[in-house]
C-alpha cells in the first residue's frame, strides 16, 4: 500500500509555476501557512504554500 508522506525539512521539490525561470527547490523550513525554500540553482529564498509544489521521489 502507497502512503504519500507530508513534506519535511530537507526535501527537494518541484514548483509548479517557475519563479524567475527556476523550478526546484529545497525546503528549510516549515512557517505557520508554508514554507520557506530555497531555490536550488540560484541561492535565493521565498516563501512557498504546500500547493504550489511536489516533493520530488
Amino acid at each position: 500500500m502507497y502512503t504519500q508522506r507530508g513534506p519535511q525539512v530537507g526535501d527537494t521539490a518541484t514548483m509548479h509555476l517557475p519563479y524567475l525561470g527556476y523550478r526546484r527547490i529545497e525546503l528549510i523550513e516549515r512557517l505557520q501557512y508554508a514554507w520557506r525554500a530555497r531555490i536550488c540553482d540560484s541561492g535565493r529564498e521565498i516563501e512557498v504554500r504546500e500547493d504550489e509544489f511536489e516533493i520530488d521521489e
